[in-house]
């Protein structure tokens, strides 16, 4: 079917629909039509065409804005930007044609494209002129968008802060301040008040009758993937994606296939994971590349998949442009530096530790410090920093990064074998605990290595260690942990382990201390930190 027989015989003409919910039903339809049909740019000329032609009021010209931004929001970047820029080609009147460039430069925002910063400021000039509301809302995404494709998840929630997705003037466009400014909860580790952000959004598109955004989908998924609620994550994202619905975009069954793959490989899961990646394998170009970042950083942990040197460069090309895709899974940062220095990609390793460090510069919080120094010691193969990187994920709620921090630190070469033991051993556990045996299994193995690693004799020379220093690494924590007024029970919940193996661990730190009660305890730990100070 043509487009001009289509648009003919779905959208009657002004004399026959008279009634303006009527017309923008059958806008609507036509516009969702011809975008199932794989003519995403017909259908945001068709409401780009309406647009123009308006003479039904503001909230008629409102309503058509939203249903085009939610469109283009559904549609590949490249899509999207051409359809809207040919759209810019029709006789808008000033407040649409400044929604418009916001709509334009918030995807160039989230895409890294090179004319995003003029695009903003167009766009800010068209609103100040003669914008309205829904400019004013597009043009604060866009900002917030610009803010979090450079790292700068602080300037993001700055500008978000701004938006009261409960105003009435802004239903419309709610879902996307909300999946925003829960994107923003997720880079800065907040996984609690991500959560509480998401069941509110939920719960208000229940009670409004909207249809359940899957971005909002997506981002529970991986905010569960964040926090180690593996099976949870993957339960979710296979009702999503099995739903069929037509409100989930390229970039939410890309995520969705992130979280799938994810959990499959930590359970073991290989060929399930494979099979689950397979459509983000394809080559694509930028900006539409961009869309399947996320997957790609899951693949690149299986070296069964092709060309993995080619796909690092392709992902480190894209994050350059911009690092949101690394912002709300904190382990894709250090995985991508893993699979360099085993691919023997020196470059791109440097590269993507340059780009966690500059976000922990410009997002100054434990969970970011934490990942550049995982990414520096990864590069560097230095135990301290790999040592400091676990201390850091220690204060997050971020239990997978944990693990495979402690099982980074665990493979370091440089480390005492004893110390690499306890590391592996507590990832291990871990990784049982968020119900990831694959990774388990990996832990185990490497603990096996060790145990059947030769110990190094001291030699005579060297003098026997004394007080703290005589302490193995788990010692060391429960030490720390207790004399902090911690009891026996929350050192072994926040350590992983069970009671029995803190109280052995403590009667192990009195002989070696030559102490006897938790006082004596509190007061070695204080000269210890006295002395290192």
């Amino acid at each position: 079917m043509s487009e001009s027989s289509f648009n003919a015989t779905a959208i009657p003409a002004d004399d026959i629909a008279t009634d303006t919910e009527q017309r923008q039903r059958w806008l609507f339809a036509a516009a969702d039509q011809l975008r199932l049909a794989g003519r995403g740019e017909a259908a945001l000329r068709v409401l780009a065409v309406e647009i123009a032609a308006n003479g039904r009021g503001t909230r008629h010209r409102a309503l058509l804005l939203s249903r085009l931004a939610q469109i283009a929001a559904l549609e590949p970047p490249s899509v999207a930007l051409a359809g809207l820029r040919e759209s810019l080609n029709q006789r808008l009147d000033a407040p649409s044609r400044a929604t418009l460039l916001a709509v334009i430069a918030t995807i160039a925002a989230r895409t890294g494209h090179p004319d995003a910063d003029a695009l903003l400021r167009d766009a800010g000039t068209a609103h100040a002129t003669s914008g309205d509301r829904s400019s004013a809302r597009h043009l604060t995404l866009g900002r917030a968008a610009r803010a979090l494709s450079h790292g700068d998840l602080p300037g993001a929630h700055a500008v978000l802060t701004a938006l009261d997705p409960d105003a009435r003037a802004a239903r419309r466009d709610a879902t996307s301040v909300r999946t925003e400014a829960i994107l923003v909860q997720l880079g800065l580790g907040r996984h609690q008040d991500a959560r509480t952000a998401t069941r509110q959004a939920f719960d208000d598109t229940t009670s409004t009758g909207t249809p359940l955004s899957g971005a909002l989908t997506a981002l529970d998924c991986l905010r569960m993937v964040a926090v180690g609620e593996l099976p949870e994550a993957a339960a979710l994202a296979a009702a999503r994606l099995g739903s069929d619905s037509v409100d989930i975009s390229q970039e939410t069954r890309a995520l969705l296939v992130t979280v799938l793959a994810e959990v499959h490989y930590r359970r073991g899961e290989h060929h399930a994971a494979r099979a689950a990646l397979r459509a983000c394998l394809t080559r694509r170009r930028w900006p539409d590349s961009t869309v399947w970042t996320p997957a790609l950083c899951v693949a690149v942990r299986d070296p069964a998949l092709s060309e993995p040197v080619n796909l690092l460069g392709s992902i480190v090309a894209d994050l350059h442009r911009s690092v949101r895709s690394l912002l709300p899974v904190p382990q894709f940062g250090p995985r991508l530096v893993r699979a360099a220095v085993a691919a023997g990609d020196t470059q791109a390793a440097r590269r993507v530790t340059e780009l966690v460090a500059l976000v922990a510069t410009r997002t100054p919080v434990p969970l970011w410090q934490a990942l550049a120094d995982q990414t520096r010691g990864l590069l560097d193969r230095d135990p301290g920093a790999l040592r400091s990187a676990v201390d850091g994920l220690r204060t997050t709620t971020a239990w997978p990064a944990l693990a495979d921090a402690l099982l980074d630190l665990a493979n370091s070469p440089l480390l005492r074998p004893a110390q690499a033991w306890d590391a592996a051993h507590e990832a291990a556990a871990l990784y049982a605990r968020i119900g990831a045996p694959g990774d388990q299994a990996t832990a185990d193995r490497r603990c096996a290595e060790l145990t059947a690693t030769p110990r190094r004799r001291s030699s005579i020379d060297e003098p026997p260690r004394t007080g703290i220093e005589a302490l193995t690494p788990a010692e060391e924590r429960v030490a720390e942990m207790l004399a902090a007024g911690a009891t026996k029970k929350e050192a072994a919940g926040h350590l992983f382990v069970s009671f029995h193996t803190v109280d052995t661990q403590l009667r192990s730190i009195y002989h070696k201390l030559g102490i006897h009660n938790r006082m004596q305890l509190v007061r070695a730990w204080d000269r210890h930190k006295s002395m290192i100070s």
